[in-house]
Formats: structure tokens, sequence, C-alpha cells
């Protein structure tokens, strides 16, 4: 079944890539996570992955696509890596099967796959929060909706 719907969006307003890619660049760019931006002007990229080394938690990595459109700015988010999040709860589980005090030694490491699991919302709550502080909305602009 077809996700397109909650993979993206379109704001309008007086919004730019540059605005999103900011926006996301200052949430996540920070801790286990490592976000840059790629491209310029009405296209943007924003790839957001876990660091080479991270301190807990499996690797995960999300790619986010920003392209202005008339009066506004489509996201859409791609596909997360989830599969190093996954071998890392594994290893969790299989630990603590084997001992379960185990479990106690990969706490940081279940939470931290945790968050990872919640990247997509967390990604689209950063651009809710981002078109909020801009004034933008998923409604058509008045001059699109007079066109239409």
């Amino acid at each position: 079944m077809p996700k397109a719907a909650m993979d993206q969006k379109t704001f309008y307003g007086p919004v730019t890539p540059e605005d999103f890619s900011r926006a996301l660049i200052a949430e996540f760019n920070q801790g286990n996570l490592l976000a840059r931006s790629l491209g310029r002007g009405d296209q943007r990229i924003v790839q957001i992955a876990t660091r080479q080394t991270p301190r807990s938690g499996g690797r995960t990595a999300i790619t986010v696509h920003l392209t202005a459109v008339e009066d506004g700015v489509h996201v859409r988010v791609g596909q997360q890596d989830w599969l190093g999040v996954a071998a890392s709860l594994g290893i969790s589980a299989l630990a603590t099967l084997q001992r379960p005090v185990n479990l106690l030694h990969r706490l940081d490491d279940i939470a931290q796959d945790i968050s990872s699991l919640q990247l997509t919302m967390r990604i689209w709550q950063a651009i809710s929060d981002a078109a909020d502080n801009l004034g933008v909305s998923h409604e058509l602009s008045s001059r699109l909706r007079r066109l239409s």
C-alpha cells in the first residue's frame, strides 16, 4: 500500500527550501546524528544519518527532498534505512536472552534505537515547527486558489 500522503507535503507561503534545510540541520546535526544539506536555490536535499561511530544504537539514514514550487515548498521524506537499528535491537534481545542482566548494559543502545525508529516523525515535527514559525501552511495560497 503506497504511503505517499504521509511521505510528502507542500507548504504554501513565504518559505524557501533553504528555510527548511536550516531548520532540519539545526534540529538534527547533534548527538548521534549528522545532518548536511546539498544543492542550491530551488532544490535542496538534506541527508540525516548516524555518525560514523555512534555512541550508542545502530546506524540509520534518511533523505529529505525540498523543492520550491509556486508559492511554497514541496517536502518529500525518503525511506529510512533502519537495518542497522534492527541489528542493534537484535543484539540487545540476544544478549538479554543469554543473560538478563545484559539488558542493563544495553539500555543506552535501546533508547537510541527507539529514537532512531521515530526519526521520520521527528523530521515532520521539525518541518511543521519551522512552517509555523515562518507563518506558512498546507493551505493553498489565495492567489493559487483563485487560479484553480
